[in-house]
């Protein structure tokens, strides 16, 4: 993740062509609220809040306490542990959450057409946010990630997704 985000912010700076990326500034690791898990700080550390295009986003440090709401995750999920899952961004308006025990990284995933908080699915998707951040946001799976609810061809086209365009740039997937 140390070399991952600045060279994907690096490559968006110098092309400046990607409106619908955004990186937060870096912030010192003592700033960040210290209640927030050790790879959460890594990242915002890194840049507190991120926009990978229009279609996923972690939170700025700011942020993260506003989209908590573990009791609607409770209910939309019939997980018994909802306090233990930290929201720290959107995919596709459903919540990307932390496991706060072991780091692990999960999204509330709805079918296709529907609204994560009317029912979904607790779907791990990685370990570890280094894992998320290298596999699923700036690599070969970002498809998978922000296009399982795609409801035609035209959601499926990712060559209008400035993310997707900036992973190009950056050699990160097939151009």
């Amino acid at each position: 993740m140390e070399l991952l985000i600045p060279e994907l912010a690096r490559v968006w700076r110098e092309r400046a062509d990607f409106p619908a990326v955004g990186f937060g500034p870096a912030r010192p690791i003592e700033e960040l609220p210290g209640e927030l898990p050790t790879d959460v700080r890594r990242l915002l550390a890194l840049s507190d809040g991120i926009h990978f295009g229009v279609r996923a986003s972690v939170h700025s440090s700011a942020g993260i306490p506003a989209y908590e709401g573990a009791e609607m995750l409770g209910v939309a999920t019939g997980v018994d542990n909802p306090g233990d899952y930290l929201n720290i961004g959107f995919v596709d308006e459903e919540p990307l959450l932390v496991d706060t025990r072991d780091g692990s990284v999960w999204v509330a995933r709805s079918e296709p057409g529907g609204l994560w908080y009317q029912g979904s699915e607790l779907l791990r998707i990685a370990d570890g946010l280094d894992s998320f951040l290298s596999e699923w946001v700036a690599g070969p799976r970002f498809p998978e990630l922000v296009l399982s609810k795609a409801l035609d061809e035209e959601d499926r086209d990712l060559s209008w997704d400035d993310w997707w365009r900036l992973l190009q740039a950056a050699g990160r997937v097939p151009a």
